[in-house]
């Protein structure tokens, strides 16, 4: 029998990739130097650096070389993708020692998790830098109630001399920013660095220093496009095949080729070269590329890197997501097979067209194993006119290889969450890209495998306690339904109703989860039957917001009713239902009737220890309301015994979740109801501390067990 998974969610590396470090960086020095000298002076001297350009221009690798150097120099450095800001940062405040109970109630919403974030930096002992990489929309690293600029948001100036920040940004308006940031423009190359990069690429055997000047400014001294052509010369001079007198061996013909091909004159000193000029360079140097592919035989990359940038800018996990038999299976790829995949990663890679890697947060390799495009190609590829004609096929191949990738892999079993961690961003691009906008035809299955894709997504986030991040992918989705010809009652559309009911649930809003979830129920029990699984899952959500809201005879009258039903749908001891009589046994406990509530946690119980470690929260839950009962009946020793009982099977690494607490706060009641004064009060002032560490001084929570401190000590 399998059970839900309540581990600590995956955590994705916030290391800086000092991997991509693959060569000399060229005409950068006086910028990071002084950016690296300004990190050395602190007081009054911002601490937030913008390093702002073109897409291409090279702010990434800027930026890694900075986190080298403050690495060695001993700060402790964060890298964090904008796209990926929840789950980096909330890596970043649990590695500075924030607790799992912290990070999920401020993942929850239900404390701010930018304060969290920004308390725990401005109190850390180490010097540290935090860079946000690809902030190309600066408004993601602002409050949700206010502007960037205003200082509250993630981006925020430290308040601690040691600390520092680095955003990488296509956005240089200074009203942005802030007064309280430094822009430095991060602008092409001049020939000269130009150049170096070029030979350093190619090697000398494509020709020499002058005429790889006069090819570095007809790229406009655009790092992406330099490293580009050097990787493309340096693959056809690896070649041990003679590919005739016209194959472009040299940088003088590769000047040649992007004139013929882009006919755009510059002058030589002019290297600001706007965006829409930068993408044409990189569109034409790419283009040079992918002829030389299509030459030996690997037409397929094309519309293989167009599938790529369908997908999210985040790494791919390619030996999941890429399967050749649904590759072949479209008008896309006929015919290819898997070594003709492998043929066709290759011959991208030698080209630099994307980037290989491995993540060692992740332990299953076909999940490690990832490949990534340059922000600039992928928003390159993904504008080309055969994407825009073939969008249909591009979008029923992605669906069909994304669901695919998540097959085996349960959204609620924590021992797969770091593959879904890499999976999750491609899987809200791709939903977000077909089903949210209202101009484009759907395709029926394609709709069901997006749909589908949805759900999983939210199980996900909602397990590792991002309700929020859930609700923005569902909520669009669901109101936007008729643009996909669904109507609410749709099975499909009224799972993505019944998890969104669940993020009201999770965000601490039980009116909102009532109303939601009573629609879903309604519908449900017309649609799919009162008793069908997915009806009693609902009922169930919905009795967890009427308990919520206090209203006891109402949930345990529905209880009752869901538990009879759970017997003869999934049995007596199945987990859900084992979880739904403990819910039930709550709601009687609530109404004063603590001996019947006993007898029905001794049945519960029986079962747990029968057929589940006694270390699970659900376990600990349902000891913890067997000891309420105790109490209840003024059965203090033996409610004193269970409790400590619970705690002692409790692992160090959960000390701090909220169940744990709540069972030392009814420890600390049941021991001064036993007239054991000094003992509660030792325990109180244990938790009082841990309260304050975990959840501030001003927490309701804090703020309940300091005022019984306080009345015990008056002697009240």
């Amino acid at each position: 029998m399998r059970r839900p998974a309540y581990d600590r969610p995956s955590r994705v590396s916030v290391d800086p990739p000092l991997g991509r470090l693959d060569s000399p960086l060229h005409g950068r020095d006086d910028l990071i130097d002084e950016i690296m000298r300004l990190a050395g002076v602190g007081g009054e001297q911002p601490s937030v650096h913008i390093l702002c350009g073109m897409g291409g221009s090279g702010k990434s690798h800027v930026a890694l070389e900075i986190a080298r150097q403050a690495r060695a120099d001993g700060r402790t450095v964060w890298w964090v993708q904008a796209g990926r800001l929840n789950s980096g940062m909330r890596e970043v405040v649990s590695q500075l020692g924030a607790s799992e109970s912290q990070v999920d109630q401020a993942w929850a919403g239900m404390i701010s998790a930018t304060d969290l974030v920004w308390r725990y930096l401005n109190q850390a002992q180490q010097p540290w830098l935090l860079i946000f990489d690809s902030a190309d929309e600066p408004g993601t690293l602002g409050p949700t109630d206010g502007v960037l600029a205003d200082g509250t948001g993630w981006l925020r100036r430290p308040e601690a001399e040691d600390g520092m920040v680095l955003v990488t940004t296509r956005d240089g308006n200074r009203a942005t920013w802030g007064t309280w940031s430094i822009l430095h423009q991060v602008r092409p190359l001049d020939a000269d660095a130009g150049a170096q990069v070029l030979i350093d690429r190619a090697g000398a055997q494509a020709g020499g220093l002058d005429d790889a000047r006069e090819l570095a400014r007809e790229l406009g001294g655009l790092p992406l496009a330099l490293r580009a052509a050097g990787n493309y010369l340096r693959s056809v001079n690896a070649s041990p095949v003679w590919r005739g007198t016209s194959t472009i061996t040299t940088f003088a013909d590769y000047r040649t080729a992007v004139e013929r091909r882009f006919r755009s004159p510059r002058d030589a000193a002019d290297v600001d070269l706007d965006e829409s000029l930068g993408l044409e360079i990189v569109r034409e140097v790419d283009d040079i590329s992918l002829d030389l592919l299509a030459r030996r035989q690997l037409q397929q990359s094309r519309p293989l890197l167009n599938v790529l940038a369908c997908l999210s800018v985040s790494p791919v996990p390619y030996e999941v997501v890429l399967k050749p038999a649904i590759l072949a299976g479209s008008p896309l790829f006929e015919g290819m097979t898997s070594r003709q995949r492998v043929k066709v990663l290759e011959g991208i890679g030698d080209l630099a067209l994307v980037d290989f890697d491995v993540r060692e947060d992740v332990s299953d390799p076909a999940f490690a194993h990832v490949l990534s495009l340059h922000p600039l190609v992928h928003a390159m590829f993904r504008d080309r006119d055969e994407v825009r004609e073939q969008i249909a096929d591009y979008h029923g191949v992605v669906m069909k290889l994304l669901l695919a990738a998540t097959e085996g892999q349960s959204p609620d079993d924590s021992a797969v969450w770091a593959n879904w961690d890499v999976l999750v961003p491609h899987l809200v691009e791709a939903v977000r890209e077909y089903l949210v906008p209202q101009r484009q035809k759907h395709d029926p299955e394609t709709v069901r495998r997006a749909l589908e894709l949805t759900r999983l997504t939210a199980r996900y986030l909602i397990a590792v306690g991002l309700p929020g991040s859930a609700f923005d992918i569902l909520d669009p989705i669901v109101r936007g339904c008729a643009a996909y010809d669904h109507d609410l009652d749709r099975p499909q559309v009224l799972a993505l109703r019944h998890e969104l009911g669940r993020t009201f649930l999770e965000r601490n809003q039980p009116e909102m989860a009532d109303r939601v979830l009573r629609d879903v129920i309604a519908d449900r029990t017309r649609v799919l039957g009162s008793d069908d699984p997915d009806t009693l899952a609902s009922r169930h959500k919905l009795t967890k917001a009427i308990m919520a809201q206090r209203q006891w005879p109402e949930a345990e009258l529905e209880l009752r009713q869901i538990v009879a039903a759970e017997d003869q749908v999934r049995g007596p001891e199945h987990w859900d239902t084992m979880i739904v009589r403990h819910s039930l046994a709550l709601a009687v406990l609530a109404q004063h009737r603590a001996p019947e509530a006993e007898e029905m946690l001794h049945a519960i119980l029986e079962v747990r220890y029968r057929l589940w470690p006694l270390n699970q929260p659900e376990t600990w839950q349902a000891r913890h309301t067997l000891a309420r009962c105790m109490q209840e009946q003024n059965r203090l020793a033996e409610a004193e015994e269970e409790l400590r009982a619970i705690l002692a099977t409790v692992e160090p690494r959960h000390a701090d979740r909220s169940e744990v607490l709540t069972i030392r706060a009814t420890l600390a009641v049941v021991l001064l109801l036993d007239g054991q004064v000094d003992a509660a009060i030792e325990v109180y002032e244990r938790l009082l501390a841990d309260r304050r560490r975990l959840l501030g001084d001003t927490h309701l929570d804090t703020l309940q067990v300091e005022h019984a401190l306080r009345r015990l000590r008056d002697g009240d």
